[in-house]
């Protein structure tokens, strides 16, 4: 029987740059293959299964996360829940590890969730051009550990935002960032404030300002 195997761009460890765990060290595991195709994106390089640069059995996935001496876990893409992530997730869960998954909530989460599991789930804004591929019932299925995103190009964008939060009761942290260099995060600001947006949090990607925003692996 042919063993499964989990198509990885890259494996790396650093901060976390952006979400509840900014500035907090991890080990990041980005996953090819992606089911849409934002106008944003700063991924294009793991879009297609085959951008793949090694194929990593579940086995060796884990050998490699367990040779960093951090215990949180970021699972991206990509999409990383286009992957059977269910065995992985429950291991890392048994380990001791803190797992992230961050999805572009187009796809269905895990029928069920390991301890120390959360998820980070963009709600695509208008200006990315999938906002018709979302599935927004996923909203009701995360909790006060999840955290939901807005990336914002627009003042479109920010209202958008501004329309979800008022039409669905959401239970997760709350945070919106710009997409980088397309707007200005005081417009962020601004708009939280003059729209009294108490449960948003503005964010910026902080591995793009200490590193150059093109740069892989950081």
């Amino acid at each position: 029987m042919k063993t499964e195997t989990f198509p990885v761009v890259e494996l790396f460890d650093s901060i976390e740059g952006e979400g509840k765990r900014t500035g907090y060290m991890a080990v990041f595991v980005r996953f090819a293959g992606c089911n849409l195709r934002c106008s944003y994106c700063d991924t294009g390089y793991a879009l297609e299964r085959s951008d793949a640069r090694e194929q990593l059995t579940e086995e060796a996935l884990l050998e490699r996360i367990h040779s960093y001496p951090w215990k949180k876990v970021t699972l991206t893409g990509g999409e990383p829940l286009l992957q059977p992530l269910e065995g992985l997730c429950w291991t890392l869960s048994r380990e001791g590890y803190g797992v992230n998954i961050e999805t572009n909530g187009a796809v269905p989460l895990l029928e069920e969730r390991p301890k120390g599991l959360f998820y980070t789930m963009d709600v695509k804004s208008p200006s990315s051009g999938m906002r018709g591929r979302m599935r927004m019932e996923n909203l009701t299925r995360l909790t006060e550990d999840d955290v939901v995103k807005f990336v914002v190009g627009s003042r479109e964008d920010l209202e958008d935002m501004e329309r979800v939060l008022r039409d669905y009761t959401i239970r997760s942290q709350v945070y919106v960032s710009p997409v980088y260099g397309a707007i200005e995060p005081k417009e962020l600001v601004e708009f939280v404030r003059d729209r009294k947006l108490a449960q948003v949090c503005v964010q910026v990607q902080l591995h793009k300002i200490i590193w150059d925003p093109e740069m892989r692996g950081v």
